[in-house]
């Protein structure tokens, strides 16, 4: 039950599919043991709907994969997390 009358406040932004698999990266990142995220080591999905409202799931490649990671990669070197 809302308790505010504002619904606006109510309203969660959601990510992008790009940020979302970022997101997936940089926690993988942190929580694997010591080994360095590659697209042999990672497998990503995406879940997404379509113009028409149909749900559409795709396995990135690994050329998609190296391309999150290396924008993840550069993104932590820019802001000094490791």
């Amino acid at each position: 039950m809302k308790t505010d009358e504002n619904p606006a406040k109510d309203e969660t932004e959601m990510p992008t599919t790009v940020e979302a698999l970022r997101l997936a990266v940089k926690v993988l990142n942190k929580t694997m043991d010591g080994a360095a995220a590659s697209p042999d080591k990672l497998e990503l999905f995406a879940m997404t709907l379509d113009e028409d409202g149909n749900c559409v799931h795709k396995i990135l490649n690994a050329k998609e994969v190296e391309a999150v990671i290396a924008e993840v990669e550069s993104e932590t070197a820019t802001a000094g997390d490791s």
